[in-house]
């Protein structure tokens, strides 16, 4: 196995651009590459859950996925959460579910800002190359996670103490290849010396299982309040999974039945005031995304019947996404990469093919 050798911080070099695996892309310096996967969608679920809401989880998926099933186990403050598609199975061991309150939204963001730094410093061309990242704790303030150095500090050491308890393990299958990895923590520790963050990551994971698609987040999504970045980091999630529609159109939809999920919002059902628990939290969402955006290259739009009751108004509204100009073209390119990528592996499969035929 591989040795890995913690090096100091000077020789370590720092980069917001876009990570090596990633295609090259316009505006790096606007851009983040983010790695995603049904297992770091499946983390940020739970994650957002947290322990209030963890056991209700299963219904909430079920109005809008039903093609996803969802198991909670649970033995005192532990919990094993299992998530099922057609593709991809993941489990989530939890050691405590009591750390999964108040803090748990730090470390949603720390778990997206730590595959960003590991894709720019240790994980290229599909291997982990070492297994350690590091960042100075100040850059937490610059990119407006954290607005002082005591509440980055503790911020950063609340949220690796919940990240480096969650157990993950599962498979995937990626085309006629089945991906999987066993039972791990993806981070087996972190600290803070002099000035300097430092993450280790679990070398016996197999990262393509967490790395297996890569999309972008502006870099001011880390100065968003946390239903913001939920939305946006959603947001730019299923754009990677609509390319086509990117390429063709310009731009894509999102059910408000899936945003009510994915925010973390109430059920409609019994609630005296859905326009403050419900249509006021998502409005606010999208006007605090539109200000920092500043850009009609990246529109959210709602397309709704604010007269409608509002189970009508879930079931039939949804935000229009449009991506044009530097996003769309992004997107474009990440569309060619993976077609290109097909195609390598579709001719390298008929070769193979023939070269057996000829040899029988």
């Amino acid at each position: 196995m591989a040795k890995f050798v913690e090096r100091p911080m000077e020789e370590v070099a720092f980069t917001t651009s876009i990570g090596q695996l990633a295609p090259k892309l316009e505006q790096v310096n606007s851009f983040y590459s983010v790695p995603t996967s049904p297992a770091t969608a499946s983390v940020l679920t739970v994650l957002g859950s947290g322990r209030d809401k963890l056991p209700s989880i299963k219904n909430r998926v079920r109005n809008v996925n039903h093609s996803q099933q969802i198991e909670v186990l649970q033995n005192g403050v532990k919990r094993k959460v299992t998530i099922s598609s057609n593709n991809a199975t993941v489990t989530l061991e939890l050691a405590d579910i009591e750390k999964l309150t108040g803090s748990n939204k730090t470390a949603k963001k720390l778990f997206i800002f730590n595959l960003i730094k590991m894709n720019e410093q240790a994980y290229s061309g599909k291997v982990l190359r070492r297994n350690y990242m590091q960042f100075p704790l100040q850059e937490l303030q610059d990119i407006g996670f954290y607005n002082t150095p005591q509440s980055a500090r503790k911020g950063f050491n609340s949220g690796m103490d919940i990240l480096t308890s969650i157990k993950l393990k599962g498979s995937m299958k990626q085309g006629k290849k089945e991906i999987s990895t066993a039972l791990e923590v993806l981070f087996t520790g972190a600290h803070i010396k002099n000035g300097v963050c430092t993450v280790f990551i679990n070398e016996r994971v197999d990262w393509t299982f967490i790395a297996s698609f890569y999309t972008i987040l502006p870099q001011y999504s880390f100065k968003l309040s946390n239903r913001a970045f939920d939305l946006i980091l959603y947001v730019f999630y299923l754009a990677r999974q609509n390319l086509k529609q990117i390429q063709k159109k310009g731009y894509f939809n999102i059910s408000l039945r899936a945003l009510q999920n994915q925010l973390q919002l109430p059920s409609e059902v019994g609630n005296k005031d859905p326009q403050r628990t419900i249509k006021e939290p998502i409005e606010r969402a999208i006007e605090e995304i539109m200000d920092y955006s500043d850009s009609t290259e990246f529109m959210i739009e709602p397309i709704v019947d604010n007269n409608a009751p509002i189970t009508a108004y879930l079931n039939k509204g949804y935000i229009k996404i449009t991506l044009v100009g530097s996003y769309g073209n992004n997107f474009i390119e990440l569309s060619k990469t993976k077609t290109s990528q097909i195609n390598t592996v579709q001719k390298r499969c008929k070769a193979i093919a023939e070269n057996k035929s000829e040899n029988e």
